[in-house]
């Protein structure tokens, strides 16, 4: 029987058969196993899922880099800025430290400047910074008055000083029957008084007839008598800016540090305001004197 040349032998054909059913096969195997990873990486495997989903950006990444190298620059500036005004700000807060007690310069050398520095620094307590008027007092306090002021908040003794002021700053500043109010800014019983504590997240507020800050006078009397063996008393009295009525009397015992400063060592409370006649633990005095 004679075969067609040009017709592939039977065997051929046969291979070439089983070849294209081979290669079907491999295609429909592989589409099985990019399916079955597909749905294992999507269903069971968020970390292959990352994997997998992560080399889709690999692309991306010289536009990234470039991206947080221009981000890296702005970050540098702002933090060069950043750092400027820090320094800026705790050089002005040292100098303002410098022109507060205690100090033993020559202008804080005469008690009555130490006296109404702590005063001024009292009427505006969270000027420049929070507190600011209470570190003042307290830092200008001697041992034994420190550990007065600490008691008189229920601070125990290792208490930070911090926590100290931001009591001071919640006892001072209560609204209320209040009497030592005055000192930190909620004005007399004349003023008309709008004030929260700072630490509730309001400053003080005072509105005054004449609009102004301060709405008392300080008045020393007498000069200041010094034992001349590190320790002096001073009086001041506080008058009502607008009527000159005599509201408070304050007797301040002061007593040298080591360096030479004037220290708070006591002070002597008198009230004269008609809510808080006599005051606490005051009996009362006659009218002939208030």
């Amino acid at each position: 029987m004679a075969h067609d040349t040009n017709s592939p032998p039977p065997q051929h054909k046969k291979r070439q058969k089983t070849m294209s059913i081979g290669g079907v096969v491999r295609v429909l195997c592989l589409q099985t196993v990019l399916v079955t990873i597909h749905a294992f990486t999507t269903i069971t495997s968020p970390s292959l899922r990352w994997a997998f989903s992560s080399i889709s950006f690999a692309q991306n990444d010289g536009a990234d880099a470039q991206q947080q190298q221009q981000l890296s620059v702005e970050d540098e500036l702002f933090l060069e800025r950043f750092k400027r005004r820090r320094n800026e700000a705790a050089l002005k807060l040292e100098s303002e430290k410098l022109q507060r007690p205690p100090s033993n310069s020559t202008y804080f050398q005469d008690p009555k400047n130490v006296i109404t520095t702590i005063l001024n620094g009292l009427l505006q307590p969270h000027a420049p910074l929070p507190y600011f008027g209470y570190e003042i007092m307290y830092q200008s306090s001697t041992e034994q008055w420190q550990d007065v002021l600490r008691k008189s908040v229920g601070a125990p003794i290792g208490t930070e000083t911090e926590l100290i002021y931001r009591a001071l700053s919640r006892t001072m500043e209560r609204g209320g029957h209040n009497q030592f109010g005055i000192l930190v800014g909620l004005g007399t019983d004349h003023n008309v008084v709008v004030t929260a504590s700072l630490s509730e997240g309001k400053q003080s507020i005072i509105e005054n007839d004449d609009g102004l800050d301060e709405y008392y006078t300080i008045e020393f009397p007498w000069d200041t008598l010094d034992y001349y063996d590190g320790t002096a008393w001073l009086e001041c009295r506080l008058r009502d800016k607008l009527s000159d009525e005599l509201l408070c009397v304050l007797g301040w015992s002061l007593e040298k540090s080591s360096d030479g400063s004037w220290l708070i060592d006591g002070i002597d409370w008198q009230d004269f305001r008609e809510r808080y006649r006599p005051g606490i633990g005051r009996e009362e005095w006659e009218r002939i004197c208030g």
